[in-house]
């Protein structure tokens, strides 16, 4: 089976834009329904595809942090020669770590959306999670499973290059929270792993602005923008993204 990367998602719709970004081995099949909610409610919205992801465990293998990052600073770049001046962000786990970043460097982010956000992940929970992607990814693709396990040893012999630099960035990211200075949504599921609670509540705890709202979702797992309670959550985001300080 071909796999193709996934296409970036691009909906041009009103001048206030969002950029949204996907999770840590997933896609942006992730935000696509949100994306389109979004579209409906007046939005331009740009999801980029981050380097490595859709593609299988050798494509993963060979990106990092700095590769995810450059997507977002292109996503915001396109989105400013488009004629879009306000831009606010969203994302889910990885993505929601990347938004915090873009919080903190990049220049006229009107807004956060911040999902399912890892904290104090270490390079070896992060690389059981990229061999938990592997086994589902070659099993889609028809591999047989002396071939995944030959795969999934080869990993645990040699994890990704980036795993340490993911593991300073999400240090990094959570140490310069007191730098933001725009509105931030902190969402969580309720059925996710416990830690993703403890890292909504030590964000909202850190954030030092006025407007800062956190939420978690009884029947929400870690993957928000996929879940039963989406209608829900894709309800405040509306409402939090309308009531940012957009100049227009």
């Amino acid at each position: 089976m071909k796999i193709v990367k996934p296409a970036p998602i691009y909906h041009e719709g009103g001048y206030r834009a969002i950029i949204l970004l996907h999770s840590f081995t997933g896609t942006v099949r992730d935000v696509k329904t949100l994306a389109e909610h979004l579209k409906n409610e007046g939005y331009t919205v740009l999801a980029p595809s981050l380097a490595g992801h859709g593609t299988g465990p050798d494509a993963m293998a060979e990106v990092g942090p700095r590769d995810w990052w450059q997507d977002v600073e292109k996503a915001y770049d396109n989105l400013k020669k488009d004629g879009h001046d306000e831009i606010a962000v969203a994302g889910v786990s990885l993505g929601g770590l990347l938004s915090l970043k873009a919080g903190e460097e990049l220049e006229d982010i009107k807004g956060i959306v911040a999902m399912s956000v890892p904290m104090d992940k270490d390079s070896d929970g992060i690389n059981r999670r990229l061999i938990d992607y592997t086994r589902n990814f070659m099993k889609f693709v028809g591999h047989s499973d002396e071939e995944i396990e030959e795969k999934v040893k080869e990993i645990e012999e040699a994890p990704m290059e980036g795993l340490k630099d993911f593991k300073i960035m999400m240090d990094e990211v959570h140490g310069r929270l007191t730098e933001i200075d725009v509105p931030v949504s902190i969402k969580y599921g309720e059925k996710d792993a416990e830690s993703y609670r403890h890292s909504a509540q030590q964000i909202y705890d850190e954030l030092q602005i006025d407007e800062k709202h956190i939420k978690g979702y009884s029947d929400t797992s870690h993957l928000m923008t996929r879940s039963r309670e989406q209608e829900t959550l894709f309800e405040d985001i509306t409402r939090f993204m309308d009531g940012l300080p957009w100049k227009r």
